[in-house]
């Protein structure tokens, strides 16, 4: 290192020092850096000299000269470790890049800072701003570390100057009416820190003259006093939301050097945003303790709508949504906190229609259908927490105090904002009979036969049989209530009443079980337990309405296009089942939303609806819709004649929305591969889960976890069991469809199918048929071997001239038939396989011949059952690449898998 520079790094040392111990720079003689350097005088005044002409350090003439580094220099060369109250604010090297340099030139200029001027619009953080100026100052040691902040806004007492002046300065007694005392003002307590006047602008001139007399001299009067002067040393930032020339003295203006202007939020850019919004969601989980979800479209709407008062609008729609989350979370006993779209007022919900025109830009911050803000995420400032309003427990004790007056659930529901809907409407399939002895395992045999016996005695009286469903059902939800009146907890049925006024005589059949089981448990049930008994009696006559199809909208730009696909795919059809909405060129989307929204609630019959789209804000509509009414709807662009006829005939076949879904998407080849190839890649990346349900409760759905943690091997395989509680069928489907958009669900066990075909079902009488149950134990055996075969695509792309995504996808399907079957393959005889099949793939597709084998014809003969089972298997793969493979060829494959 050359002298210079040594001398430049020894003052640089020098002024840190003294603003740290001082709080200011008093600079450094040539004399005193060369006895700290031992060099000679004349060498160090010389290279200050020369430092002073590369405007690197500043000159204070007198005897002796000082020097000291320039505050942009200082700046410079601070250590960020030592210094970094600027470096937690968002947007600190970004929109907010030069206002922070301004504040701290402000505070680090000699001999005391800068006073300031903050100028931004409401809501866009100033005296959050000057709170971190603040602790800047006390960081470099500008101000002590126990100086005062003083905060006073000035609208405050803007209708009563002479209250405000005397407020700043003081008071002597007497000055006017009801001065009974000499008292301190701010401009006193804030001495040898910083003063913080908000709203500037409503100070009258008279108090800005007083301020900057203050500013001046260093020097103010107490209101009434015309002798007696006061010294104060400090530093003033002053803030404002109007234009600087018509609301202030140009005298006192002129006395504010650094003006620092904080961009609007509109202005700062979507990282800082993203930024802002995820701090203030952690802060939320950190006050109720617990993590918070949101939907990808509700931060999308977060991320774009106009917020015209900025940060602190911002934070308080954050605070309502999470409100409204929390409100859901506490009186449905959802498993997470959750904001959806619905929970955000409409304003905020609009932001949605600038996704198409701003999607490159914010995609990267939608990690997900669903974002996670965690309560255990850093959070920038942790006092603001504690200090923060807690509304969730408020929530809590509201609804304490609704249930303490002896409300009825019908009030509490209309006071709490909460809506449940009409319990199960479900069509359940007709099982078989099972062992009752496997039922006798995770029930006490006195239930299940209490319990048959009543289902004997209730045929009789209602002129209806009983599935063994209802047997193995009710049977399991009795254990469980049981337990739950003998550990003291209550049971709630919020429907009762409509129940009792429904099925009057299922209700009265009902009361025999609850006498029954008072008598033999020595339990009191109440009435909520003998409605859900009534519900399964009910059960069974639930079957599905023939006219309980899928709904199909197709919705369009222009005056005419969308009734016009429509009247002609229900011409040819036959029946008028598609429903055709136009959206003029000038209607405002939110208006197309409210429509189509009630148009999608007029056509639901409970199987979900189609909505066919051509382009635009209409391919935002279904999640919207989705989100407000809990109706399943799947969406497809670039809608076509063919395509609405192709999904309304699927419809009218009674087929599920999955089926419908993908008659449709086969029509629209290239959306179709993007929301395939998506969907299965985010599937493997997710945590694998198996759900369990109840219609009444989780009661049940923990025995049925329980069962299933016995009987499986799922510790060693990362699976978690989350049992959940059935409300509806709507209210069941929404909580499926949220866990799996994190989750990968492996299965479902209930009395209630999901209808989703990417979900194994498996009713809860089919976990005692180990036929059934084996299907869920090949998915959770396969695991392991699924990643191995997604690994073997690039060896196969590189390798194998076929489409390896579609081999791969095939060859999954052809590996789970063999699992089906009971064949477990290990990993080297499964890698060969996949390598071989793929070999066999592209020479059949070339019109190569494959290898034959010798004695084919008495290998096949002497396993013709093992033959028949690798030949229906390969269909997969057959049909997948449109070739044919020789049965030399099955043989070949069998004697692969069999070791033969």
């Amino acid at each position: 290192m050359k002298r210079i520079d040594k001398v430049y790094e020894k003052l640089r040392d020098i002024c840190l020092k003294q603003l740290k111990n001082d709080g200011k720079i008093s600079g450094c003689s040539a004399i005193d850096l060369a006895k700290e350097l031992s060099i000679h005088r004349s060498n160090a005044s010389s290279d200050l000299n020369k430092l002073f002409k590369d405007g690197k350090v500043s000159k204070i003439e007198g005897k002796p000269v000082l020097y000291c580094i320039k505050s942009d220099e200082l700046n410079k060369n601070i250590n960020p470790i030592e210094i970094d109250a600027f470096s937690r604010v968002i947007g600190s090297n970004l929109s907010l890049k030069n206002a922070v340099q301004q504040a701290k030139a402000a505070i680090m200029y000699p001999p005391h800072g800068l006073h300031t001027l903050l100028l931004g619009e409401t809501g866009t953080g100033k005296s959050m701003f000057a709170e971190i100026m603040y602790e800047y100052a006390k960081e470099i040691g500008r101000i002590k570390r126990n100086a005062p902040f003083v905060t006073f806004n000035c609208a405050d007492y803007a209708n009563n100057p002479q209250l405000l002046m005397s407020q700043l300065f003081g008071v002597k007694k007497g000055a006017y009416t009801g001065a009974d005392k000499d008292r301190a003002g701010l401009v006193e307590k804030a001495d040898g820190g910083i003063l913080f006047l908000d709203e500037v602008h409503r100070l009258p001139p008279e108090g800005q003259e007083m301020l900057f007399y203050l500013i001046d001299k260093g020097l103010y009067r107490h209101l009434g006093e015309s002798e007696a002067q006061y010294r104060a040393n400090i530093l003033i930032i002053c803030a404002t939301t109007e234009n600087v020339e018509s609301v202030l003295l140009k005298t006192f203006t002129r006395r504010i050097p650094m003006i620092i202007k904080l961009p609007a939020l509109a202005d700062r850019t979507y990282e800082e945003r993203f930024e802002i919004i995820k701090s203030f969601f952690r802060v939320e989980a950190s006050i109720i303790n617990t993590d918070i979800m949101i939907t990808s479209n509700a931060l999308k709407a977060l991320l774009l709508y106009d917020c015209p008062n900025n940060i602190g609008q911002l934070k308080s729609d954050i605070k309502l949504c999470c409100a409204k989350a929390y409100l859901g979370y506490m009186m449905k006993r959802d498993k997470d906190v959750c904001v959806h779209s619905e929970d955000l007022p409409e304003y905020v919900r609009r932001g949605l229609f600038r996704y198409k025109e701003f999607k490159d830009k914010i995609d990267k911050f939608i990690t997900g259908d669903i974002i996670k803000f965690s309560a255990g995420d850093s959070i920038s400032n942790a006092q603001d927490v504690r200090k923060e309003f807690n509304f969730y427990e408020a929530l809590e004790e509201k609804r304490k105090v609704l249930e303490s007056k002896g409300l009825d659930e019908k009030d509490i529901k209309l006071i709490m904002s909460l809506d449940i809907e009409t319990y199960l409407k479900k069509y359940l399939q007709e099982i078989d009979k099972n062992n009752i002895e496997e039922l006798y395992k995770v029930v006490d045999k006195k239930i299940v036969d209490i319990v048959e016996d009543f289902l004997i005695d209730a045929s009789k009286k209602l002129n209806r049989q009983f599935s063994n469903k209802i047997l193995y059902g009710l049977s399991m939800h009795v254990a469980s209530s049981i337990e739950r009146i003998l550990s003291g907890k209550d049971i709630e049925n919020h429907q009762l009443e409509n129940i009792k006024r429904l099925y009057k005589n299922e209700f009265g059949v009902a009361n025999s079980l609850r006498e029954k089981v008072q008598r033999e448990f020595n339990i009191n049930i109440p009435d909520d337990e003998v409605g859900f008994v009534t519900m399964f009696l009910c059960l069974d006559e639930e079957t599905n309405n023939k006219d309980e199809r899928v709904g199909i909208v197709v919705a369009m730009h222009g005056e005419a296009a969308a009734t016009s696909i429509t009247e002609v795919s229900n011409r040819l059809l036959g029946e008028n089942h598609a429903v055709g909405y136009n959206m003029p060129l000038d209607q405002k989307p939110e208006i197309a939303l409210n429509n189509l929204t009630e148009i999608i609630k007029r056509i639901d019959r409970g199987r979900g609806v189609l909505l066919l789209v051509d382009m635009g804000s209409l391919v935002l509509f279904g999640d919207m819709i989705y989100e407000r009414t809990g109706i399943p709807i799947k969406t497809v662009e670039m809608v076509s004649t063919p395509m609405v006829l192709e999904a309304t005939r699927k419809a009218l076949l009674n087929a599920s929305l999955d089926e419908v879904y993908n008659a449709a998407v086969t029509l629209s080849p290239y959306i179709g591969r993007i929301y395939k190839d998506s969907f299965k890649f985010e599937e493997g990346l997710k945590k694998n889960v198996i759900i369990t349900a109840c219609i009444t409760g989780e009661g049940t759905a923990v025995k049925l976890k329980s069962m299933l943690e016995k009987n499986l091997d799922l510790k060693e395989k990362d699976i978690d069991i989350i049992p959940i509680d059935i409300e509806n069928k709507r209210e069941f489907k929404r909580k499926i469809q949220n866990i799996k958009a994190e989750k990968n669900i492996l299965a479902v066990v209930s009395a209630i199918d999901p209808e989703d075909e990417s979900i194994l079902y498996i009713s809860t009488k089919d976990i005692f048929d180990s036929n059934k149950f084996s299907a869920l134990s090949n998915k959770i055996r396969s695991l392991n071997n699924f990643d191995l075969i997604n690994n073997m695509k690039d060896v196969i792309n590189e390798n194998v001239d076929i489409d390896a995504q579609r081999y791969i996808q095939a060859f999954k399907d052809f590996y789970v038939s063999l699992l089906n079957e009971g064949i477990n393959l290990d990993d080297d005889i499964l890698i060969g396989l996949i390598l071989h099949l793929a070999c066999a793939v592209e020479r059949v597709s070339k019109g190569e011949e494959l290898i034959h084998i010798k004695d084919s014809k008495n290998i096949i003969k002497n396993n013709l059952e093992r033959f028949n089972i690798i030949k229906k298997a390969l269909t997969t793969i057959t049909k997948s690449f449109n070739i044919i493979i020789s049965d030399d060829e099955v043989a070949n494959i069998m004697k692969l898998v069999y070791s033969l």
